[in-house]
């Protein structure tokens, strides 16, 4: 049976996504990042919608307080 995916963030860039995956990391959390990479190839095209930042389903609550226990990652 395979487990969906949920995305808890939206960041507007990867340093601040990948901070927040490390400190899910370090809780024991499993994560995803996503982002729209479009920009590397069209440099003068619009942002995407940022960096998604996904955990398991069952894993939701969990990443949610231990996000929320870093207020700049909230």
């Amino acid at each position: 049976m395979s487990e969906s995916l949920v995305i808890i963030r939206t960041f507007g860039n990867l340093l601040d996504a990948d901070e927040a995956q490390v400190e899910l990391l370090t809780a024991g959390i499993y994560s995803l990042l996503f982002s729209d990479d479009s920009m590397s190839l069209h440099p003068n095209a619009l942002p995407g919608d940022g960096v998604a930042l996904a955990v398991h389903h069952r894993d939701v609550t969990l990443a949610e307080a231990a996000l929320t226990l870093k207020p700049h990652l909230a």
